[in-house]
């Protein structure tokens, strides 16, 4: 398991992380990793289960998190987004060092590139079930999917620049960005923002009358 059973991530972890960053990530064996951050090989695979799960031990726990913080909310949808996927931002950027070593690995092998996509559809199918469960009727097909995807982009964005160290703050950077994406979205999500009901007049009128009584005729049935 990535994370222990009160749902906090093993401080061994970084230590493997960092140990596969110096030795490299097919040089090392699961053996070696166990020794590296002192623990039995049979205890290193019940609590991580291979390589792969420790470098994304983060994203396993982030992921947890922000279903669960999605299913408990009582914020409207759009602050539940911003909120959400900045808090994931948050933990997956707690430990500065593990966090860069983590990219460099991903940056340099393959494997664990297709690895975090995989990751990255899990966020997008996450983002997409609650968008769907409080999206106004008669939302198009599309906006939940399309959504869930934008939201993800925009966390990766703001994570890379802040590896790059284009931004120091990850977190209000993000927010920002959330805040405008969210806001395009706020006819489907918000009952407030949605678009109001369209209202059908057909008026039957004497073909021989004046425009006048028919405008005042069309006029009285509005205000009906």
């Amino acid at each position: 398991m990535p994370a222990n059973a009160q749902g906090t991530i093993p401080e061994s972890s970084t230590a493997a992380i960092r140990f596969l960053a110096e030795h490299g990530y097919e040089a090392t064996t699961a053996e070696d990793l166990a020794a590296a951050v002192g623990m039995s090989r049979s205890t290193f695979f019940r609590r991580f289960g291979s390589k792969d799960d420790v470098v994304f031990a983060d994203h396993d726990h982030a992921l947890a998190q922000l279903e669960e913080g999605l299913e408990r909310t009582t914020l409207e949808p759009t602050a539940a987004l911003v909120e959400g996927t900045t808090d994931v931002l948050r933990l997956l950027i707690r430990d500065p060092d593990a966090a860069r070593l983590r990219f460099e690995l991903m940056r340099l092998t393959p494997a664990l590139r297709d690895r975090e996509l995989v990751i990255t559809h899990r966020y997008e199918r996450v983002y997409t079930r609650y968008i769907r469960e409080v999206q106004q009727p008669g939302t198009p097909s599309w906006v939940a999917p399309t959504l869930g995807a934008s939201l993800v982009a925009a966390h990766n964005s703001a994570l890379r620049s802040w590896l790059r160290g284009r931004v120091s703050d990850a977190s209000r950077a993000l927010s920002d960005d959330l805040r405008q994406l969210t806001a395009l979205y706020a006819p489907w999500l918000s009952e407030n923002d949605a678009p109001a009901e369209r209202r059908v007049l057909v008026a039957v009128y004497d073909a021989l009358g004046s425009p006048e009584s028919v405008l005042d005729a069309v006029a009285e049935q509005l205000t009906r």
